[in-house]
């Protein structure tokens, strides 16, 4: 199930890309540029038909060319409008219903999905800064998307029928989505041949400094300067290489093995830290399947936010 869940935060970023576009427009395109003021030259009043039109607000020069905000709002609408448009919509739509229904994301319901949100960092200030950084987006609007999306799925439970039997087999055939999440936090050496390994494995095992050893000696440049951290990475994390991850299990925090078959060559690991998140509680886990139970059943994300549109009679104005 770990698959199933790389997938979902795959479709999550997705989301959150959509609403980075929301800001965009918001402020660029909705936001109209404040006009200037056309004052014709001295000595041309009467020369001209009408006002002369100037270019208005330069948001960008290249050479001597200008590229205008009219221009750039123009080209963000042209491509971004539509779907702007629409989450814009789905939103109210989603506000109406949830009034409706008497619906609300509490704060610990928030800060419970933002917690799984951010499994596989480090901190929240990390989460967040990865964000930032991949998809311009800011901690309230993390939240603010996240807050609709468990909106939208509270709507799908009051809508889809739902029993307690179907509820039960959910969980019963994904107990691993539901179970306690161990993460381990690694570092390796990795070397060109095996003999090269058991060599320097020789002399950690001397006493010799790990994170000094990668530095010195390991052939993977994204990790050596950091002295072979690989960071924390879940004990089913199907981007690691199986043969690490299963010699990973085996270790207590602190202990070395090696040498290990991988892509670059041979690796000797380290298990530097080891933790197990917390398990959710019975009402948390069939809350949470019941969710996932109904929005499958009305056919996914999309299908839920198409019915609330019609249901609320959303139309585009032109």
């Amino acid at each position: 199930m770990k698959k199933d869940r790389v997938l979902k935060r795959i479709l999550l970023l997705q989301a959150l890309c959509m609403l980075l576009l929301a800001f965009i427009v918001v402020y660029r395109v909705l936001l109209p540029p404040k006009s200037v003021p056309q004052v014709p030259a001295e000595g041309t009043q009467g020369l001209n038909e009408g006002p002369v039109e100037q270019p208005g607000p330069i948001a960008a020069k290249v050479g001597d060319e200008q590229i205008t905000v009219k221009q750039l709002n123009d080209q963000l609408r042209l491509q971004y409008g539509d779907s702007v448009l629409r989450l814009l919509m789905v939103r109210a739509a989603t506000r109406m219903d949830a009034d409706a229904y008497g619906l609300q994301v509490s704060s610990a319901e928030l800060s419970d999905e933002l917690t799984s949100m951010m499994a596989g960092y480090d901190s929240e200030d990390q989460y967040y800064a990865a964000m930032k950084e991949q998809l311009g987006l800011t901690p309230d609007g993390i939240r603010e998307d996240t807050k609709y999306r468990l909106l939208l799925e509270k709507i799908a439970v009051q809508t889809a029928d739902v029993s307690e039997a179907e509820v039960d087999a959910y969980i019963a055939d994904n107990e691993a989505e539901f179970a306690p999440q161990t993460q381990l936090r690694l570092s390796w050496i990795v070397l060109k041949s095996k003999k090269e390994a058991e060599q320097l494995l020789d002399k950690l095992k001397d006493g010799e400094d790990f994170a000094l050893m990668a530095k010195t000696y390991s052939i993977d440049a994204n990790t050596a300067s950091g002295g072979g951290d690989l960071g924390d990475v879940d004990a089913d994390d199907p981007f690691l290489d199986p043969n690490v991850l299963q010699a990973a299990t085996q270790l207590a925090v602190g202990d070395i093995t090696g040498p290990i078959a991988v892509e670059k060559g041979q690796a000797i690991i380290r298990l530097t830290e080891k933790k197990t998140e917390g398990r959710m509680s019975q009402d948390q886990i069939r809350d949470k399947a019941r969710r996932e139970l109904a929005m499958s059943k009305l056919n996914g994300q999309r299908s839920v936010e198409d019915t609330l549109l019609t249901k609320y009679n959303a139309v585009v104005i032109p």
